[in-house]
């Protein structure tokens, strides 16, 4: 029997529905590669022996060493400090897992799809399919004599499992905290029945022997996240990000806009005398609660009104001489 009649058509094969799907897209992407037969994983697995037993003795690896990519291939570093014999083996090695990972892309595709019924995103599912898929062939030990397929059945499975205990949180969470926050779910209820009522922070604490903040940081974990891309009208033309206003707040950039207007006022100021300075600096109030009159300087300084606009205006055109928009600046 084939690897391909094994899968079976209907589970590997998008509907109608899905052709134009990007899960469709993806499966006939992934068809590109041709599924490897029994004899061809032999040779191959033959192949990937052969390249972990030459770096295993490049690098002297103690004899129990699991000849696995992730364990020989993982101990190697810059493959181009070694031997010839070695870089082509790792290259080699390289190549075998490639190709295991790509000729199994439609079995990933497979058991995902199994589990499409959960509520989960069929991308998803792929996607996390996708990863144990590669664990299997980071971990695979072709010394062992089994299939990989069999082998990367086990790990692809237990990825999918794992994407539907997190569910459809757009931020993943670890997965001992997703146990900690089932675990609240349990005891939550549990209580809420012995108790008739709902239990109390404190009270949680104290049932799961966690601190009241840890029981808060699980609640807020379990928190379903609202994404700003979800739509408010039918047509999908508003979304939640556009009804959200920053209203006063400052843009994420503002920081180092002030700081380049300081810089620069500071160069630009430098280029008057220190009378200049001062009475340009009172007149557009810089550093001050706000701007000061032509008299307020004329009294502070014993000099006239005139005297003070005739200083401010040498002073600016100075600055316009010398820069281009001095006003920007100063404005802001």
């Amino acid at each position: 029997m084939r690897k391909t009649d094994r899968l079976g058509p209907s589970p590997t094969t998008p509907n109608d529905g899905e052709r134009d799907s990007l899960v469709g897209l993806y499966f006939r992407d992934a068809s590109r590669y041709e599924l490897l037969t029994e004899a061809a994983e032999r040779r191959l697995s033959r192949k990937l022996t052969r390249c972990y037993r030459i770096i295993s003795t490049e690098l002297a690896l103690p004899a129990d060493t699991p000849q696995t990519f992730r364990e020989v291939i993982g101990s190697l570093g810059d493959a181009c400090a070694f031997s010839a014999r070695c870089r082509r083996a790792f290259h080699l090695a390289t190549a075998c897992r490639r190709k295991l990972i790509q000729s199994n892309l439609r079995l990933a595709v497979h058991i995902a799809r199994r589990y499409g019924q959960h509520g989960i995103p069929m991308s998803d599912l792929i996607q996390d399919a996708n990863i144990g898929l590669i664990k299997a062939a980071e971990r695979f030990d072709p010394g062992k004599g089994f299939r990989f397929s069999t082998y990367a059945y086990w790990w692809i499975s237990e990825e999918v499992k794992r994407c539907l205990q997190r569910g459809t949180r757009l931020v993943h969470t670890p997965e001992n905290v997703v146990d900690e926050i089932r675990q609240l779910h349990r005891v939550s209820l549990g209580m809420h029945q012995t108790l008739g009522r709902t239990p109390s922070q404190a009270e949680l604490a104290r049932e799961m022997e966690a601190s009241p903040s840890r029981i808060g940081e699980l609640r807020a974990l379990a928190l379903r996240e609202v994404s700003t891309d979800v739509p408010l009208v039918d047509d999908g033309s508003v979304t939640l990000g556009d009804s959200l206003e920053a209203g006063e707040q400052l843009a994420p950039d503002h920081p180092m806009s002030q700081r380049d207007r300081s810089r620069t006022l500071t160069a630009m100021l430098g280029e008057l005398t220190d009378r200049e300075q001062a009475i340009l600096s009172r007149r557009y109030g810089l550093g001050l609660p706000e701007p000061e009159t032509l008299q307020a300087i004329s009294d502070d300084l014993g000099i006239s009104r005139e005297r003070v606009r005739q200083i401010e205006k040498m002073a600016v055109k100075k600055l316009q001489s010398r820069f281009n928009n001095p006003e920007d600046v100063f404005g802001a």
